[in-house]
């Protein structure tokens, strides 16, 4: 078999190699979206399939990481909870609605939000106060947002935190976030909160190290009125990260010393260093080949 029709027998169907992209596009670690498309735009030697996917992959990178969106008219997260249509958003806090450009990261058609639930709001903004007092004591760059969501009989909660730091010049991002849901009834006394706890990190100097943790945490909100509710449920909050974080500091100060070296991956077995250029230099020598 020629090389001609060995590279025809491994070229992927389109939606089979869309798929792939955006599995590996999922993985990208925080605050590297560009990087990896990049990368493998340049493996993929398919700049227009990789151009028409780049907004819908960008979105569900931003979605997947609570990307924080800051200008004098709001102040929310971009997640899957208060988007209302493609590319649309809602800021609960400010009542106000907006089209993001995921790959531009530009903001517009801002649209007032008139208040739909009088009660139902007077829940949402004093858990995110409670939670928004509690984020300017535990993260300098952390955001918060809180939505609401109802149905016949209940009213569903959904709080996201996010905070991350970015330092590519030092070779590290990390990012911290946490989403926190539970429903609420008028005749109800406790309720059930569901919360998941997520930390990345990526550390890439001299070597390639991941870091990812997830946490579940299921416990009992006993619910009175809108205000003591609500600091129950920060402290809840504040409980679950805290012990997050202090298991994370312990388990590094175990691996710390000799059982941390011992993650850096050893030279191959010609104790040379790959050549990534020429790796990726032949392999689009031979898509093109295969064209």
């Amino acid at each position: 078999m020629s090389k001609e029709e060995l590279a025809r027998d491994h070229i992927l169907a389109m939606p089979d190699k869309v798929q792939a992209i955006a599995r590996l596009v999922k993985q990208a670690p925080p605050g590297e979206f560009s990087e990896v498309f990049n990368d493998l735009r340049a493996l993929v030697a398919d700049d227009a399939m990789m151009c028409e996917e780049a907004a819908n992959l960008c979105a569900i990178h931003n979605k997947d990481h609570f990307t924080p969106v800051k200008t004098e008219k709001c102040e929310v997260l971009l997640t899957r909870h208060n988007e209302l249509e493609e590319n649309c958003f809602l800021d609960p806090q400010n009542r106000v609605s907006f089209k993001y450009d995921h790959l531009k990261k530009v903001l517009s058609d801002f649209q007032d939000r008139p208040e739909e639930d009088k009660k139902g709001e007077l829940w949402r903004r004093a858990l995110h106060e409670a939670l928004k007092a509690y984020i300017s004591n535990h993260y300098p760059q952390g955001l918060c947002s809180v939505f609401i969501k109802d149905t016949a009989v209940r009213k569903i909660f959904v709080a996201c935190i996010e905070s991350h730091q970015y330092k590519p010049s030092a070779f590290w991002n990390g990012l911290w976030k946490s989403e926190w849901t539970f429903a609420w009834a008028p005749a109800s006394t406790s309720t059930e909160v569901s919360g998941t706890i997520t930390v990345q990190a990526h550390y890439f100097e001299d070597g390639n190290m991941h870091l990812t943790v997830v946490k579940d945490v299921e416990e009992t909100l006993l619910v009175s009125d809108e205000i003591r509710t609500a600091q129950d449920f920060v402290k809840l909050v504040e409980k679950a990260e805290n012990e997050m974080q202090n298991g994370l500091m312990e388990e590094y100060q175990r691996m710390n010393g000799t059982y941390l070296k011992s993650f850096r991956r050893q030279l191959p077995v010609t104790h040379t260093r790959l050549d990534w250029g020429k790796a990726v230099t032949a392999r689009v020598l031979v898509a093109r080949a295969s064209q």
